[in-house]
């Protein structure tokens, strides 16, 4: 039969129609015989079952005796097997006190584990659901569905289907009595008044002619609260039994026409003022000549009760779900079963020996979540059962669970909460501080809301297992992009929060991962996953995620400035180092860390990711572990896009300005020229050095433009200084744009023409890397501007990688050591030795060399005791404007 949540919806209009049925044929009131085979044929089919019976007991509860048993493959029925209670106590013992036991495992289950030796290898009984027959409260038989050959775990709506059935043949036990109770009326007197005593239900027989009362049972006086003597010869007007006037003549007028009443639910007032509610049932018939009724009555008050009670929760609860749901329904079932404590709670998701609250109701008002151990508890039978209830006593039935004894808790009713597989997600309960007398109320309510309950605890499992795929990462558990954002933006949102964002990308790992295999590269990820989570573990609330590849980060709140940063991603790289075996390889693997802080870098959590991305790509570039943000190189900063988009306005409308640095030559001091220095005179930053926008510029077409300015601006100032008889080299910065366009060689013979200066006296400085870019293109380029007979210098020479190979072949005139070698070597002896070998490298190749960088006057004495052609830097002096280099160069030739 198919198990699936999907056939649960068909399964429950099956159930739904073979009551109906049964209802529809008036199986409930007719006899016995065929009363159980109706039955037991539409648990059978319905269900599918090899076997579905029932079981009468005896009036001593101490024999239960086969009323019919339907063999569905065999299309037969049989009778007579009896099964004793002393040979089976425990399972006795739980049909006096459960209304279902559900045993997939019927060899295993405790309640039914008895059968094991012979009833079930007998009939070859795997699994058994047995709804018990109760009548006012006391258990008379019991609906038995049994499969064979295989096991069955049996759903909610069918353990629901099996109580309806057991509670159809309730009805046909009442209904046996009844005609039992008319049978021996027509007999004699005496046999007749034995049968209505017998009765579990109230009886009375009542005189057509004047309504007076003739005979009553026991149970009618029990129920009534009237002595004998005080109903008997009486009517029922005179007692006051009807609440409402208008439904006995309604009764009375039925009885006339049709001789017969059935099923007639009434409100009569008992002894005492209490209103209750009956269905009746009645028959007219002759008793020593004289026209009667023998009337039925059937308590159904606390059934009615149930229903209302059940009506109220459902509309408490029908529009939530969630917390909200649980929160609500913990709270109507305390109000209404007048629970000292109720609460919902789910299997602890970390530790399967705990249970976890997640609604709470006490002392009328909602209460903390709290945690406790399920072993010693009620609440491990209620999982390993299904519904139990504890009526009283509950403290000293379960020594181990010593918060029932410090609450004062004597009753306990619970309910089991399933998934759709029948495993058990949590439960719900209901404690009370007085004995419980009606156990089976709060039992009943728990049972038909646990399948609310179960639905809704599994969907939020669902949500939370869809959430959490949503936000981590599923190879190693940690969590992902999107997760490390909320967690960023989490501790942002206070206002005031410090933190740093540390990015980490792992050296080697595509090498690894294409060597060793996907599966190696897996592993590794994983294991460098658990590093990380271990390594800071030091750091409170530091969030740990995986954003791809093989690329992490670390939230760290609290670390707001940059030796807390540094101190963190120190740490971070120290985890990172330990060799990792994996497959029996031994691997060693680093990283490269790149750090932002909030809110000194950013204020959200794009704006850091953004910026330790920019900081990681430094340290990887300049080849050290880690990097802070720096604004001042980031191509991609908002003040740096903010200055580009400024620039191209700039170099058009007379902003930049020309500033020049003198160079001389170190062996008599003699002033050979000047270095052309760009700055931008902004309208709002002021005057801006080189550093702050040619770094943006070459990531343009700007560069072109601004270059060709500068370079014209210093021509026709060169000029000047011609015409006033001062002769100077002028040095002037060339970009990599301009080494690959072919057309800048006669743009710059153009302005050299136009301005009248003798090429040779202008000097192009290019970077080693501009070379590097395109060697051919940017060959051939330097071969025409050669041709014009212009200058051609290498400028910060010795930060570059492989330039080397090409000062041989390059029409070069001059190198340009950098600063960073020049003001440390008279510290440092590999700067020294650096220094003076390109100065002969120079020299060997026919190639005069400049310093740059002179600061103090003992440096200008070493290079000059070097051989160093020329120098330039502060010592010398500062870059300055046209105007002050005339001046300046006025005072030298003074």
């Amino acid at each position: 039969m198919d198990r699936s949540a999907a056939a649960a919806g068909f399964r429950a209009q099956a159930q739904q129609a073979a009551l109906f049925a049964l209802l529809q044929r008036g199986v409930p009131t007719a006899g016995a015989g065929a009363a159980w085979h109706a039955i037991t044929e539409a648990a059978g089919n319905t269900l599918e079952v090899a076997r579905a019976s029932i079981w009468i007991l005896s009036e001593d509860r101490t024999r239960l005796s086969l009323a019919d048993a339907f063999l569905r493959e065999a299309g037969r029925h049989q009778a007579g097997e009896v099964l004793e209670s002393s040979h089976y106590p425990s399972y006795f013992n739980a049909l006096r006190v459960n209304r279902t036991i559900v045993a997939p495992d019927a060899a295993a289950d405790p309640d039914t584990r008895e059968y094991a030796a012979d009833y079930l290898g007998a009939h070859g009984i795997v699994s058994m659901l047995d709804a018990g027959i109760w009548q006012e409260g006391e258990a008379r038989g019991v609906v038995c569905l049994e499969t064979v050959g295989e096991r069955r775990e049996w759903t909610p709506d069918e353990q629901q289907f099996a109580a309806s059935l057991a509670d159809i043949a309730a009805t046909v036990l009442v209904h046996e009595s009844l005609r039992a109770a008319r049978a021996s009326l027509q007999d004699t007197q005496e046999l007749f008044a034995g049968a209505l005593r017998s009765s579990p239900d109230p009886v009375a027989v009542v005189r057509l002619a004047d309504s007076r009362i003739l005979l009553v049972n026991a149970r009618f006086i029990a129920v009534s609260g009237y002595a004998e003597d005080e109903v008997v010869g009486r009517t029922s007007v005179e007692l006051g039994l009807w609440a409402e006037p208008s439904q006995r003549d309604l009764w009375v007028r039925r009885l006339r026409e049709d001789g017969a009443v059935r099923e007639f639910e009434v409100a009569f007032i008992v002894k005492g003022g209490r209103r209750r509610t009956f269905v009746l049932s009645g028959e007219r018939l002759e008793v020593r000549g004289e026209q009667c009724v023998v009337l039925a009555a059937h308590d159904v008050t606390d059934r009615r009760r149930q229903e209302a009670l059940v009506s109220q929760i459902a509309q408490g609860v029908v529009e939530q779900t969630g917390e909200p749901f649980f929160r609500s329904l913990a709270g109507h079932l305390a109000r209404v079963l007048g629970a000292d404590l109720a609460f919902v709670g789910e299997i602890h998701p970390g530790d399967a020996g705990r249970i976890r609250t997640i609604a709470v109701h006490a002392g009328g008002a909602p209460a903390p979540d709290f945690e406790y151990p399920l072993a010693g508890s009620p609440c491990e039978s209620i999982l390993g059962r299904g519904v139990c209830a504890f009526p009283d006593h509950v403290a000293e039935l379960f020594p181990r669970d010593r918060a029932l004894a410090e609450k004062g808790i004597h009753a306990y009713v619970g309910a089991r909460l399933n998934d759709t597989k029948g495993r058990p997600l949590g439960l719900m309960a209901v404690l009370f501080r007085h004995p419980l007398e009606d156990a089976q109320l709060a039992e009943n309510l728990l049972r038909i809301f646990a399948a609310r309950a179960s639905a809704e605890m599994e969907r939020g499992h669902d949500l939370r297992a869809l959430e959490h795929l949503a936000h981590h990462d599923p190879l190693t558990g940690l969590p992902n992009r999107i997760r490390l954002k909320q967690c960023v933006e989490s501790g942002l949102a206070g206002g005031g929060i410090v933190g740093a964002l540390l990015l980490i990308d792992l050296d080697r790992f595509k090498e690894i991962n294409d060597t060793l295999g996907h599966p190696v590269g897996d592993v590794l990820l994983q294991r460098v996953a658990t590093t990380l989570r271990a390594g800071t573990g030091r750091f409170p609330h530091a969030c740990v995620a995986r954003l791809g590849g093989d690329e992490f980060a670390v939230w760290i709140p609290g670390a707001g400035d940059a030796r807390a940063a540094e101190r963190a991603a120190a740490h971070v790289l120290a985890s990172l180092t330990a060799p990792i075996d994996i497959e029996g390889y031994r691997l060693e693997i680093g990283a490269s860390v790149g750090v932002a802080l909030a809110p000194a870098h950013a204020d959200t959590s794009s704006g850091l990711l953004r910026c330790a991305d920019v900081a990681m790509y430094a340290a990887k570039r300049t080849g050290s572990s880690h990097a802070i943000y720096d604004a001042s190189q980031d191509p991609y900063s908002t003040e740096r896009l903010a200055l580009l988009s400024d620039l191209g306005t700039a170099v058009r409308d007379g902003q930049l300005r020309v500033h020049y640095q003198p160079r001389v030559r170190l062996a008599d001091g003699a002033v050979r020229g000047f270095e052309a220095l760009v700055r931008w005179q902004h309208p709002r930053l002021g005057l801006l050095p080189p550093s702050r926008f040619v770094p943006l510029a070459e990531l343009s077409d700007v560069i072109r433009p601004l270059t060709y300015w500068v370079l014209a601006e210093s021509l026709n100032q060169q000029r000047e200084w011609r015409d006033r008889g001062i002769d100077l080299r002028l040095a002037v910065n060339l970009s990599a744009r301009h080494l690959i366009d072919e057309a800048c060689a006669a743009r710059i013979a153009e302005m050299v023409a136009r301005t009248g200066v003798e090429p040779s006296s202008l000097e192009l400085e290019i970077t080693e890397s501009a070379i590097i870019a395109d060697p051919e293109r940017a060959g051939a380029t330097l071969e025409r501007i050669r041709a014009l007979g212009v200058r051609v210098a290498v400028d910060d020479f010795g930060t570059g990688f492989s330039s080397m190979s090409h000062l041989k072949r390059l029409p070069l005139t001059a190198l340009k050591i950098d600063v960073s070698f020049v003001r440390q070597m008279l510290a440092s002896p590999a700067d020294r030795a650096i220094v003076e070998s390109t100065i002969h490298l120079a020299h060997d190749l026919g190639l005069s060399v400049i310093a740059e960088g002179i600061e103090d006057e003992a440096t200008m004495a070493a290079l000059r005791a070097q051989g160093c052609d020329e120098g330039q830097g502060f010592f010398i002096g500062h870059p300055m404007t046209a105007a002050d280099a005339t001046a300046w160069l006025d005072k030298q030739r003074a």
